[in-house]
Parts: structure tokens; C-alpha cells; sequence
């Protein structure tokens, strides 16, 4: 899907404005103001979003940054305190400063990990933060304190963040299997062979959910125009369940190109559709059991839809993440932020931002969403869910 992506226009893309805001028309001008919380004290490098015309060195070194809510009042932030693209970058221990602050903007705790090849932070079921390194998991509470810790038979091929974090989905070493871990204490709750029949074996990129995977099965010549049914795979635990059997949405009548992103709840899953034209971009689509779809408004701009930046509670409140992508998939030049609702025709929330390190979420209760960009959070109210 990503040759999809290309964009052919990057001067018109260079003049879109970096920082706009279009609010919703029911902001009336008695609702709360944004918050913001500026990460300059703590030393947040100011090449991360001022010195993007440096991306060609990124790579050379492992700067960096992280946002997500632990709950509808608290967020972690987290970035490399060494500044990308410099001579001293390069010597310098690579380090990792995490923070978390209340919706007020008040900080709660900090810590500085040294940065390892193999540690990542994301966030994990019950409010959690898990800090993984090979096989080891340990989770950390608001004030990043040690609540528990496990550790994995093996390290996992590949492990996902749901937007729903109920569960740890990750990919076993042998690339067979994908298991579902609760925490309090960490145990394995349910898993899904993904080897199970030949039409699940046709499938070769999996988007896991909360006990549940979703794959495009393609033709036997692995076109992408082939890529025209999404499978939902759950665990033979759960068939009996509410929502607890497989399902599928087909087009395998049409030349299309089908591609899951990720699930809003266990019926609503968020896909990528493209048809067999010329100059035809990627379109967003809801799709649920049954072969009903939603379209979702264009984001306008050439822009790629990214990924998912958070889910409220029971998922008809969403944010998604758009940008301009580079040749290797990255976002570069230039990203927007969106929160949709499944039953509007036009977002309910925008915003631009740069490219590469800014990041958004919303929040679990759906009532703001939090953006990471030009050294600061910035938290936005949003109108109450109905």
C-alpha cells in the first residue's frame, strides 16, 4: 500500500500553513481554554521541531518522542534530551526523559532511561506504563513508580498497542501466533493461530486489536488489486462470546485494494480502500460484520492517513493521524490531526502540525485531545460526547 501513498505535489505542500486550528462551531467562547504545557524547562531539544529540514540525519541518531493519556487526567510525554542532527548528539549517552503531567498541566513524576537498542515505552493495560526490553515487561503507575513486573517465555516478534489497551497482543517468536496478555499479574488470556486455514495463510500483514486480528487475504500473484477481503480472526475461546466470532468484510468482486489500519471496537474497524484508477488516492472507510462501510471525510491535501491517535470509551469517538509521507512510509513534511465521530459527515476537531516528532491522542473520556509539537502539549477541550 505504500507506493499508494507517494505524493506528486511537495511544493504545494510546503506552502499549507504548519500551525491552524479549525474548531468545531459548537466551541462557544465560555468553554474551557486549551491548556498548555511548555517542555522547554525539562530540556526538550528545539531541533525536534525546528531543524526538520535536517531530516536526511535522523537517522544517525535515536532522537525521539512519545504522547499518550494514562487516563482522562493524566498524560505521559517523553523525549531524547539529545538534540538530532549535531557533532556532540553523536557522542553524547543517548537518554530518554520521561514526564507526566495532569490535565492541568501540573507535573507528577519524572525519570531519564538510558536509551537502549532495545527499550521501548508505551502505554499498557489499567492506566499502566510498560517499559519493555527483550522478554522483560514492567509496568509503572502515574508517578512511574514499579507496580509489576513478568517476563515472556521468549522475546515476541512484533508487540501492539490497542487503542482500546485492554490487552498486550504480540506476535510470537515464531511468527505463528498471536497471544493476548492481561496484567495484575501478567498472564497469557486467550490466542489465535494465524496459520489455521489456507485462506489465513494468504494474509501477510495482521493489525492486531483486543482479542482479535485483522488481515487483507490477497491472490495467489499478491497483487495488491488482489488485497480484496479483510479477515477478523478471534480466538476459539471467544466464538460464543457477544462480538466473539470472526468476521469479514469482501469486495473480492472488484479490483480493489483493501488494507486494515486498526479497530475502534470489536464490530467498527478502520480500513484503507483504493480502486484499480489512475490517479485514484486511498480512501478511509468504517467497515463492520455484515460488508456495511462508512466513508470518512477527506482530510484534503494528498495527505495519508497514519494511523489511529486514540479511541474514547465505546469508539464512536476517534482520532486519526494524517501526514505527507517520504519514500520509506515516514511522515515528512508535514502532519494533521483529526477527531471524527462515526455518525458525523465533517471532523469534529482539526489541526496541522510538523512532521516527524509531533504526536497526538485523544483522550479516553473523548473531552480533549492532547498535541505534542513546537516544544510544547497543548491539551484541547472538546465538545461533551452525546
Amino acid at each position: 500500500m505504500h507506493s499508494a501513498h507517494r505524493l506528486a505535489f511537495w511544493s504545494a505542500l510546503l506552502l499549507l500553513p504548519v500551525w491552524t486550528v479549525v474548531p468545531h462551531p459548537a466551541f462557544a467562547e465560555d468553554r474551557p481554554k486549551p491548556v498548555t504545557i511548555s517542555l522547554e524547562p525539562f530540556g526538550i531539544p528545539k531541533a525536534f521541531f525546528y531543524g526538520t529540514f535536517l531530516h536526511g540525519c535522523f537517522h544517525l541518531h535515536a532522537a525521539g518522542t512519545r504522547l499518550f493519556w494514562l487516563d482522562s487526567s493524566h498524560i505521559f510525554v517523553a523525549f531524547t534530551t539529545n538534540a538530532p542532527c549535531t557533532f556532540r548528539s553523536r557522542s553524547e549517552p543517548e537518554n530518554l526523559r520521561t514526564l507526566v503531567f495532569d490535565s492541568t498541566g501540573a507535573k507528577i513524576a519524572s525519570h531519564d532511561w538510558p536509551l537502549e537498542s532495545d527499550l521501548a515505552l508505551f502505554a499498557g493495560p489499567n492506566q499502566s506504563i510498560v517499559v519493555w526490553k527483550g522478554s522483560d515487561l514492567e509496568f509503572l503507575d502515574a508517578r512511574l513508580q514499579t507496580v509489576e513486573t513478568g517476563e515472556l517465555a521468549e522475546k515476541p516478534k512484533g508487540l501492539w498497542v490497542t487503542p482500546g489497551r485492554r490487552t498486550i497482543p504480540l506476535l510470537s517468536a515464531d511468527g505463528r501466533n498471536f497471544e493476548f496478555y492481561g496484567v495484575g499479574p501478567l498472564r497469557l488470556l486467550t490466542t489465535i493461530a494465524i496459520d489455521q486455514s489456507t485462506e489465513a495463510n494468504a494474509v501477510e500483514d495482521w493489525v492486531p486489536g483486543d482479542e482479535r486480528v485483522a488481515g487483507a487475504h490477497c491472490g495467489v500473484n499478491k497483487s495488491p488489486y488482489t488485497c480484496n477481503k479483510i479477515l477478523v480472526l478471534t480466538p476459539d475461546a471467544n466464538f460464543l462470546s457477544p462480538d466473539g466470532a470472526p468476521w469479514s468484510y469482501d469486495e473480492s468482486d472488484k479490483p480493489v485494494a483493501l488494507h486494515p489500519v486498526g479497530f475502534l471496537d470489536s464490530t467498527h474497524l478502520l480500513i484503507l480502500r483504493q480502486e484499480k484508477k489512475l490517479f485514484h488516492s486511498p480512501e478511509a472507510f468504517i467497515v463492520r460484520p455484515g460488508n456495511s462501510k462508512t466513508p470518512l471525510p477527506s482530510p484534503g491535501g494528498q495527505l495519508a492517513l497514519h494511523g489511529i491517535a486514540g479511541v474514547a470509551a465505546g469508539g464512536n469517538r476517534f482520532a486519526l493521524e494524517y501526514c505527507s509521507e517520504g519514500e520509506e512510509g515516514e511522515c515528512y513534511p508535514y502532519k494533521k490531526f483529526i477527531v471524527e465521530e462515526t455518525d458525523r459527515k465533517k471532523p469534529l476537531f482539526e489541526k496541522s502540525a510538523s512532521s516527524v516528532f509531533s504526536h497526538a491522542q485523544l483522550s479516553p473520556d473523548g473531552k480533549s485531545i492532547a498535541v505534542l509539537d513546537n516544544d510544547a502539549v497543548i491539551i484541547y477541550p472538546l465538545p461533551t460526547p452525546e
